[in-house]
């Protein structure tokens, strides 16, 4: 089983699409039969690239989204249609079980088994809360490439029913596979807790918010629920910027939080592991979530969670987390307060989030995924 993967997502900072290629292939490539050709438009890798330095992305990014958007999404069209071309002539040039589409748009690719990993349709649903220019993108060349895909793996079951409801694919060719926390998310000692929260300059008692800080993850309501909820607790976000309008950072100066709320921007998984494991609780309001890796990753760290009464999070989040509204801020403060104040809930959504995260693996992920490569490449 030789497979050749899109790496393009690798080379970007370590958030949920490229943790999930990086989590995938490391389990793969356990398998001996299974060999992968990392390809990212110009050189053919067996190995993984590396991650991009966070300042050095945060700033280039932010050099594009100053173009206008009609530009930008010429240029991404452009590196599209090039990335396809060079990729259809490596695949002449040898020949290859299966090809993994872990980015956005399947490639016109006729001779090999194409395997779409598709994450969520908010492209498609939630449509105002991503940038114009990647709307432009992927209106055009979606409808013009979705027949290349053989198969679609999607993230949860939630995720399923929504592709095939809203897009249209026949269930037969959708298959439903769980993501699992990365294995680097365990429970931190005191010591190591102290020092990062030192490093960063936090305080002791806290909730934390993870996840690019963007219209869909829902920033305002949590900003929101802390101004009304009974405790004077603060709040620390935690991710790469992201785009789009930051209405939070208005919410925070009316209500006067502003040395309520903690911004680290993008940190290091060794620092997350610690902010997960010496938070009060994680507060995860998000829209709309394909899978919801935070979620799990809090868990594995013993940290209770609260989140969004929507999309994937209860199929992920099981019986182990307080839900909410992601419109009503007042119920999220009500759980927010919960999570702060009861003292023998806490332990229990504790020690509940260990068993919910254990019941997820990369082992199991990549076995299922590798059944649906086999399965293609015999069909084919």
């Amino acid at each position: 089983m030789n497979i050749i993967v899109n790496a393009l997502p690798l080379q970007g900072l370590l958030t949920g699409i490229s943790r999930y290629v990086r989590c995938l292939y490391t389990e793969l490539l356990k398998t001996p039969e299974v060999s992968a050709t990392f390809f990212n438009g110009v050189p053919l890798s067996a190995g993984m690239p590396s991650q991009a330095e966070p300042a050095a992305w945060a700033k280039s990014t932010a050099l594009i989204w100053r173009l206008p958007d009609v530009l930008v999404a010429a240029l991404r069209g452009v590196h599209f249609l090039n990335y396809e071309r060079r990729l259809r002539a490596v695949c002449k040039k040898k020949k290859y079980a299966v090809y993994h589409e872990t980015g956005f748009i399947p490639p016109a690719l006729p001779d090999v088994p194409i395997v779409y990993t598709l994450y969520d349709i908010s492209l498609v649903k939630y449509r105002a809360e991503h940038p114009r220019e990647r709307i432009q993108f992927f209106d055009f060349f979606f409808k013009r490439r979705r027949k290349y895909a053989d198969h679609i793996i999607t993230i949860s079951e939630f995720m399923k029913q929504e592709i095939v409801t809203c897009l249209g694919f026949d269930p037969d060719r959708v298959t439903a596979i769980p993501l699992a926390s990365d294995p680097v998310f365990t429970p931190r000692q005191d010591g190591q807790i102290a020092a990062a929260r030192a490093a960063l300059a936090l305080p002791k008692e806290y909730l934390l918010c993870v996840g690019t800080l963007e219209p869909r993850k829902n920033i305002t309501l949590a900003i929101q629920a802390l101004a009304q909820a009974k405790t004077d607790i603060p709040i620390v976000l935690t991710g790469w910027q992201g785009w789009g309008d930051k209405g939070w950072w208005d919410v925070i100066k009316k209500a006067h939080l502003d040395k309520r709320v903690f911004i680290t921007k993008y940190v290091t998984d060794e620092m997350l592991a610690c902010l997960y494991s010496g938070a009060r609780a994680l507060v995860y309001p998000s829209f709309y979530e394909g899978f919801g890796l935070p979620v799990l990753e809090a868990m594995a760290c013993g940290c209770p969670v609260v989140c969004a009464r929507s999309s994937s999070l209860p199929e992920v989040a099981g019986d182990a987390a307080l839900f909410v509204d992601p419109h009503d801020a007042g119920d999220c403060a009500a759980a927010i307060e919960k999570a702060v104040c009861d003292s023998a809930l806490h332990d229990m959504l504790k020690i509940r989030g260990f068993t919910r995260a254990a019941a997820f693996s990369w082992q199991r992920t990549a076995r299922r995924t590798l059944e649906v490569f086999d399965s293609l490449a015999l069909r084919k």
